[in-house]
């Protein structure tokens, strides 16, 4: 890699190491040139996009016992590069080179004690300013230090100091109807204009990641649902991904068109409840009966792949639980039809809309350069007029075989991203039609019985057999052992880039699992959207980003 040999050229002794698994790249420094490190990867070799930044402890009886690792991408030639470096406990921070990096040090100091050093506010981000001790440390126990103690006794950040005389400090949420669950902001206001603001966030972490690492790889699967719990499809493709790629497996064409066809109407159910909740919080009340309308179909759809409306879990190491009913496709092609013109019902109902288009645009804008810098993904990124889209730039899961437009605004305000979402959906529907038309016949599962459980039939009843009874006897006990070595596998999600990346001692569990969240990275360019805008205009601006606080808080 072009990078690589220029980092050895330019660092030489500073770089420590060099390695590669599954086809990703990993550089090992010290941490001294951290810093020089990083300004020349942006500068020199283009890593303009920080994708994620998060702490690993790599054991009390190691010494340095951390590591921060970041990863680094070029959105033009579209090399990633892991970079790590070990630490005792403290690194430099990066956040002036790469503002992402932000609430991603803030939440390793969080959850590992790392301090960064130059950080322009080093706190807890997501737990209590008074809570004992760093979760994700190996040392740290599962149940907490005290875990009777009240959770949130004390409370996150809960002042700040008003930047002029003549300002006010206004708390918004976290019970705010807008805020979709339990986002909390801090508004700096003089008269209604915003001057500063602060999202707070953590009223929902229920420690995911450290969940993950006492469970097996299959029982982690459940876990994901709930992040973006509107659309569980996405997260458990995302994850699964993931661990297929540690295994080095992928499932039969059949399995990945069947994943397909769940995760692409899970962007347009998502879409479809963003659409009506945003169009409410801004006072179009019909939209959102027209939009859970047709989500109420998505779900009867679902509902009969995997007998559940909501957290389905229906995806598995190698491919699917199950294959599909006969009555599906006739079902879907039904659903397909008719899409379109529900869909125009609510395009009328808003894209002309005067009142609508006041209410949006030139509202919350965010340039392409600021959506770079701070690491927005998905429709807020490409409403700033950046042609990415992760099943275009990295192909996984089958994508390559389809042909879709990725919709691009050009202004980055409220509207355009309206409009990015709408044409979206048309865009999903177009991947399901060709989905329909070309599902290919065979197995749905890669090895039934090695990498995920014999069919129920071959453990039970008359037609069981012992092999099958000993697969299914070891992934119980056992689960499934990747070899050692560390991947990063993401999607294109509803929100954004769902990204997980695991770390794998070769143990039947995550030894590291670490999620990049894209609501939490969009939610951080809040501030800088709505400066200058008045308080109604706080309620359009978070809509248009659409956030989901399970995935924010994890």
């Amino acid at each position: 890699m072009k990078a690589v040999d220029g980092l050895k050229r330019a660092f030489q002794d500073a770089v420590q190491g060099v390695s590669e698994f599954r086809g990703e790249t990993t550089v090992v420094i010290v941490p001294e040139v951290l810093r020089e490190v990083c300004l020349y990867l942006r500068d020199k070799e283009g890593y303009d996009f920080l994708v994620d930044l998060c702490g690993v402890d790599n054991g009390t009886d190691r010494t340095p016992r951390y590591s921060v690792v970041y990863l680094l991408r070029n959105m033009e030639t579209k090399d990633q590069l892991r970079l790590k470096v070990f630490t005792d406990g403290t690194v430099d921070t990066v956040s002036d080179i790469w503002p992402t990096a932000n609430w991603h040090e803030r939440e390793a100091y969080d959850m590992f004690g790392i301090d960064f050093k130059g950080h322009p506010e080093l706190e807890r981000l997501y737990l209590p300013e008074d809570f004992e001790g760093h979760p994700l440390r190996k040392d740290y126990p599962l149940r907490g230090l005290n875990p009777d103690r009240d959770m949130y006794e004390g409370g996150v950040k809960t002042k700040v100091a008003p930047s002029k005389p003549n300002t006010m400090i206004l708390n918004m949420g976290p019970q705010h109807p807008s805020t979709h669950g339990v986002l909390r902001m801090l508004l700096e206001l003089e008269g209604e204009t915003i001057v500063n603001a602060w999202p707070i966030v953590g009223y929902l972490h229920r420690g995911t990641e450290k969940l993950a690492e006492y469970k097996t790889y299959h029982q982690v699967l459940p876990l994901t649902d709930r992040l973006d719990y509107l659309a569980p499809p996405s997260n458990n493709l995302a994850y699964i991904l993931a661990v297929e790629k540690l295994l080095g497996i992928e499932p039969p064409p059949r399995g990945k068109f069947i994943r397909i066809i769940m995760v692409e109407l899970a962007r347009i159910a998502s879409h479809l409840i963003w659409l009506g909740t945003h169009a409410m919080d801004i006072g179009a009340a019909t939209v959102f009966l027209y939009a859970f309308r047709e989500r109420e179909k998505i779900y009867d759809l679902w509902e009969m792949v995997a007998g559940a409306r909501f957290h389905q879990s229906y995806f598995r190491i190698g491919g699917v639980r199950e294959d599909l009913p006969e009555d599906f496709i006739p079902a879907l092609k039904k659903f397909l039809d008719e899409f379109p013109k529900a869909l125009d019902e609510c395009d009328n109902l808003l894209t002309n809309n005067k009142i609508w288009r006041v209410r949006t645009e030139g509202v919350a804008v965010l340039s392409k350069e600021d959506a770079i810098r701070y690491g927005a993904t998905g429709p807020v990124l490409r409403g700033s007029g950046v042609n990415w889209d992760l099943r275009k730039a990295y192909p996984y899961a089958g994508y390559d075989e389809f042909t879709f437009h990725v919709p691009v605004g050009e202004r980055g305000d409220t509207f355009d991203r309206y409009l990015v979402r709408m044409e979206e959906m048309r865009q999903s529907r177009e991947i399901l039609m060709q989905a329909v038309a070309r599902l290919p016949d065979g197995p749905i599962n890669t090895e039934p019985g090695k990498y995920n459980f014999p069919p129920p039939e071959e453990v039970k009843g008359d037609k069981a057999n012992i092999e099958a009874l000993i697969h299914q006897f070891k992934l119980v006990i056992e689960g499934v052992r990747p070899p050692k070595g560390e991947v990063y596998q993401a999607v294109e999600a509803p929100k954004g880039e769902l990204g997980f990346y695991i770390i794998s001692d070769g143990e039947p569990r995550p030894y590291r699992l670490r999620i990049r969240s894209p609501s939490l990275i969009n939610l951080q360019a809040l501030p800088i959207m709505i400066k200058g805008l008045k308080v109604a205009d706080v309620v359009t601006a978070i809509g248009s980003i659409d956030i989901v606080l399970g995935e924010v808080d994890k």
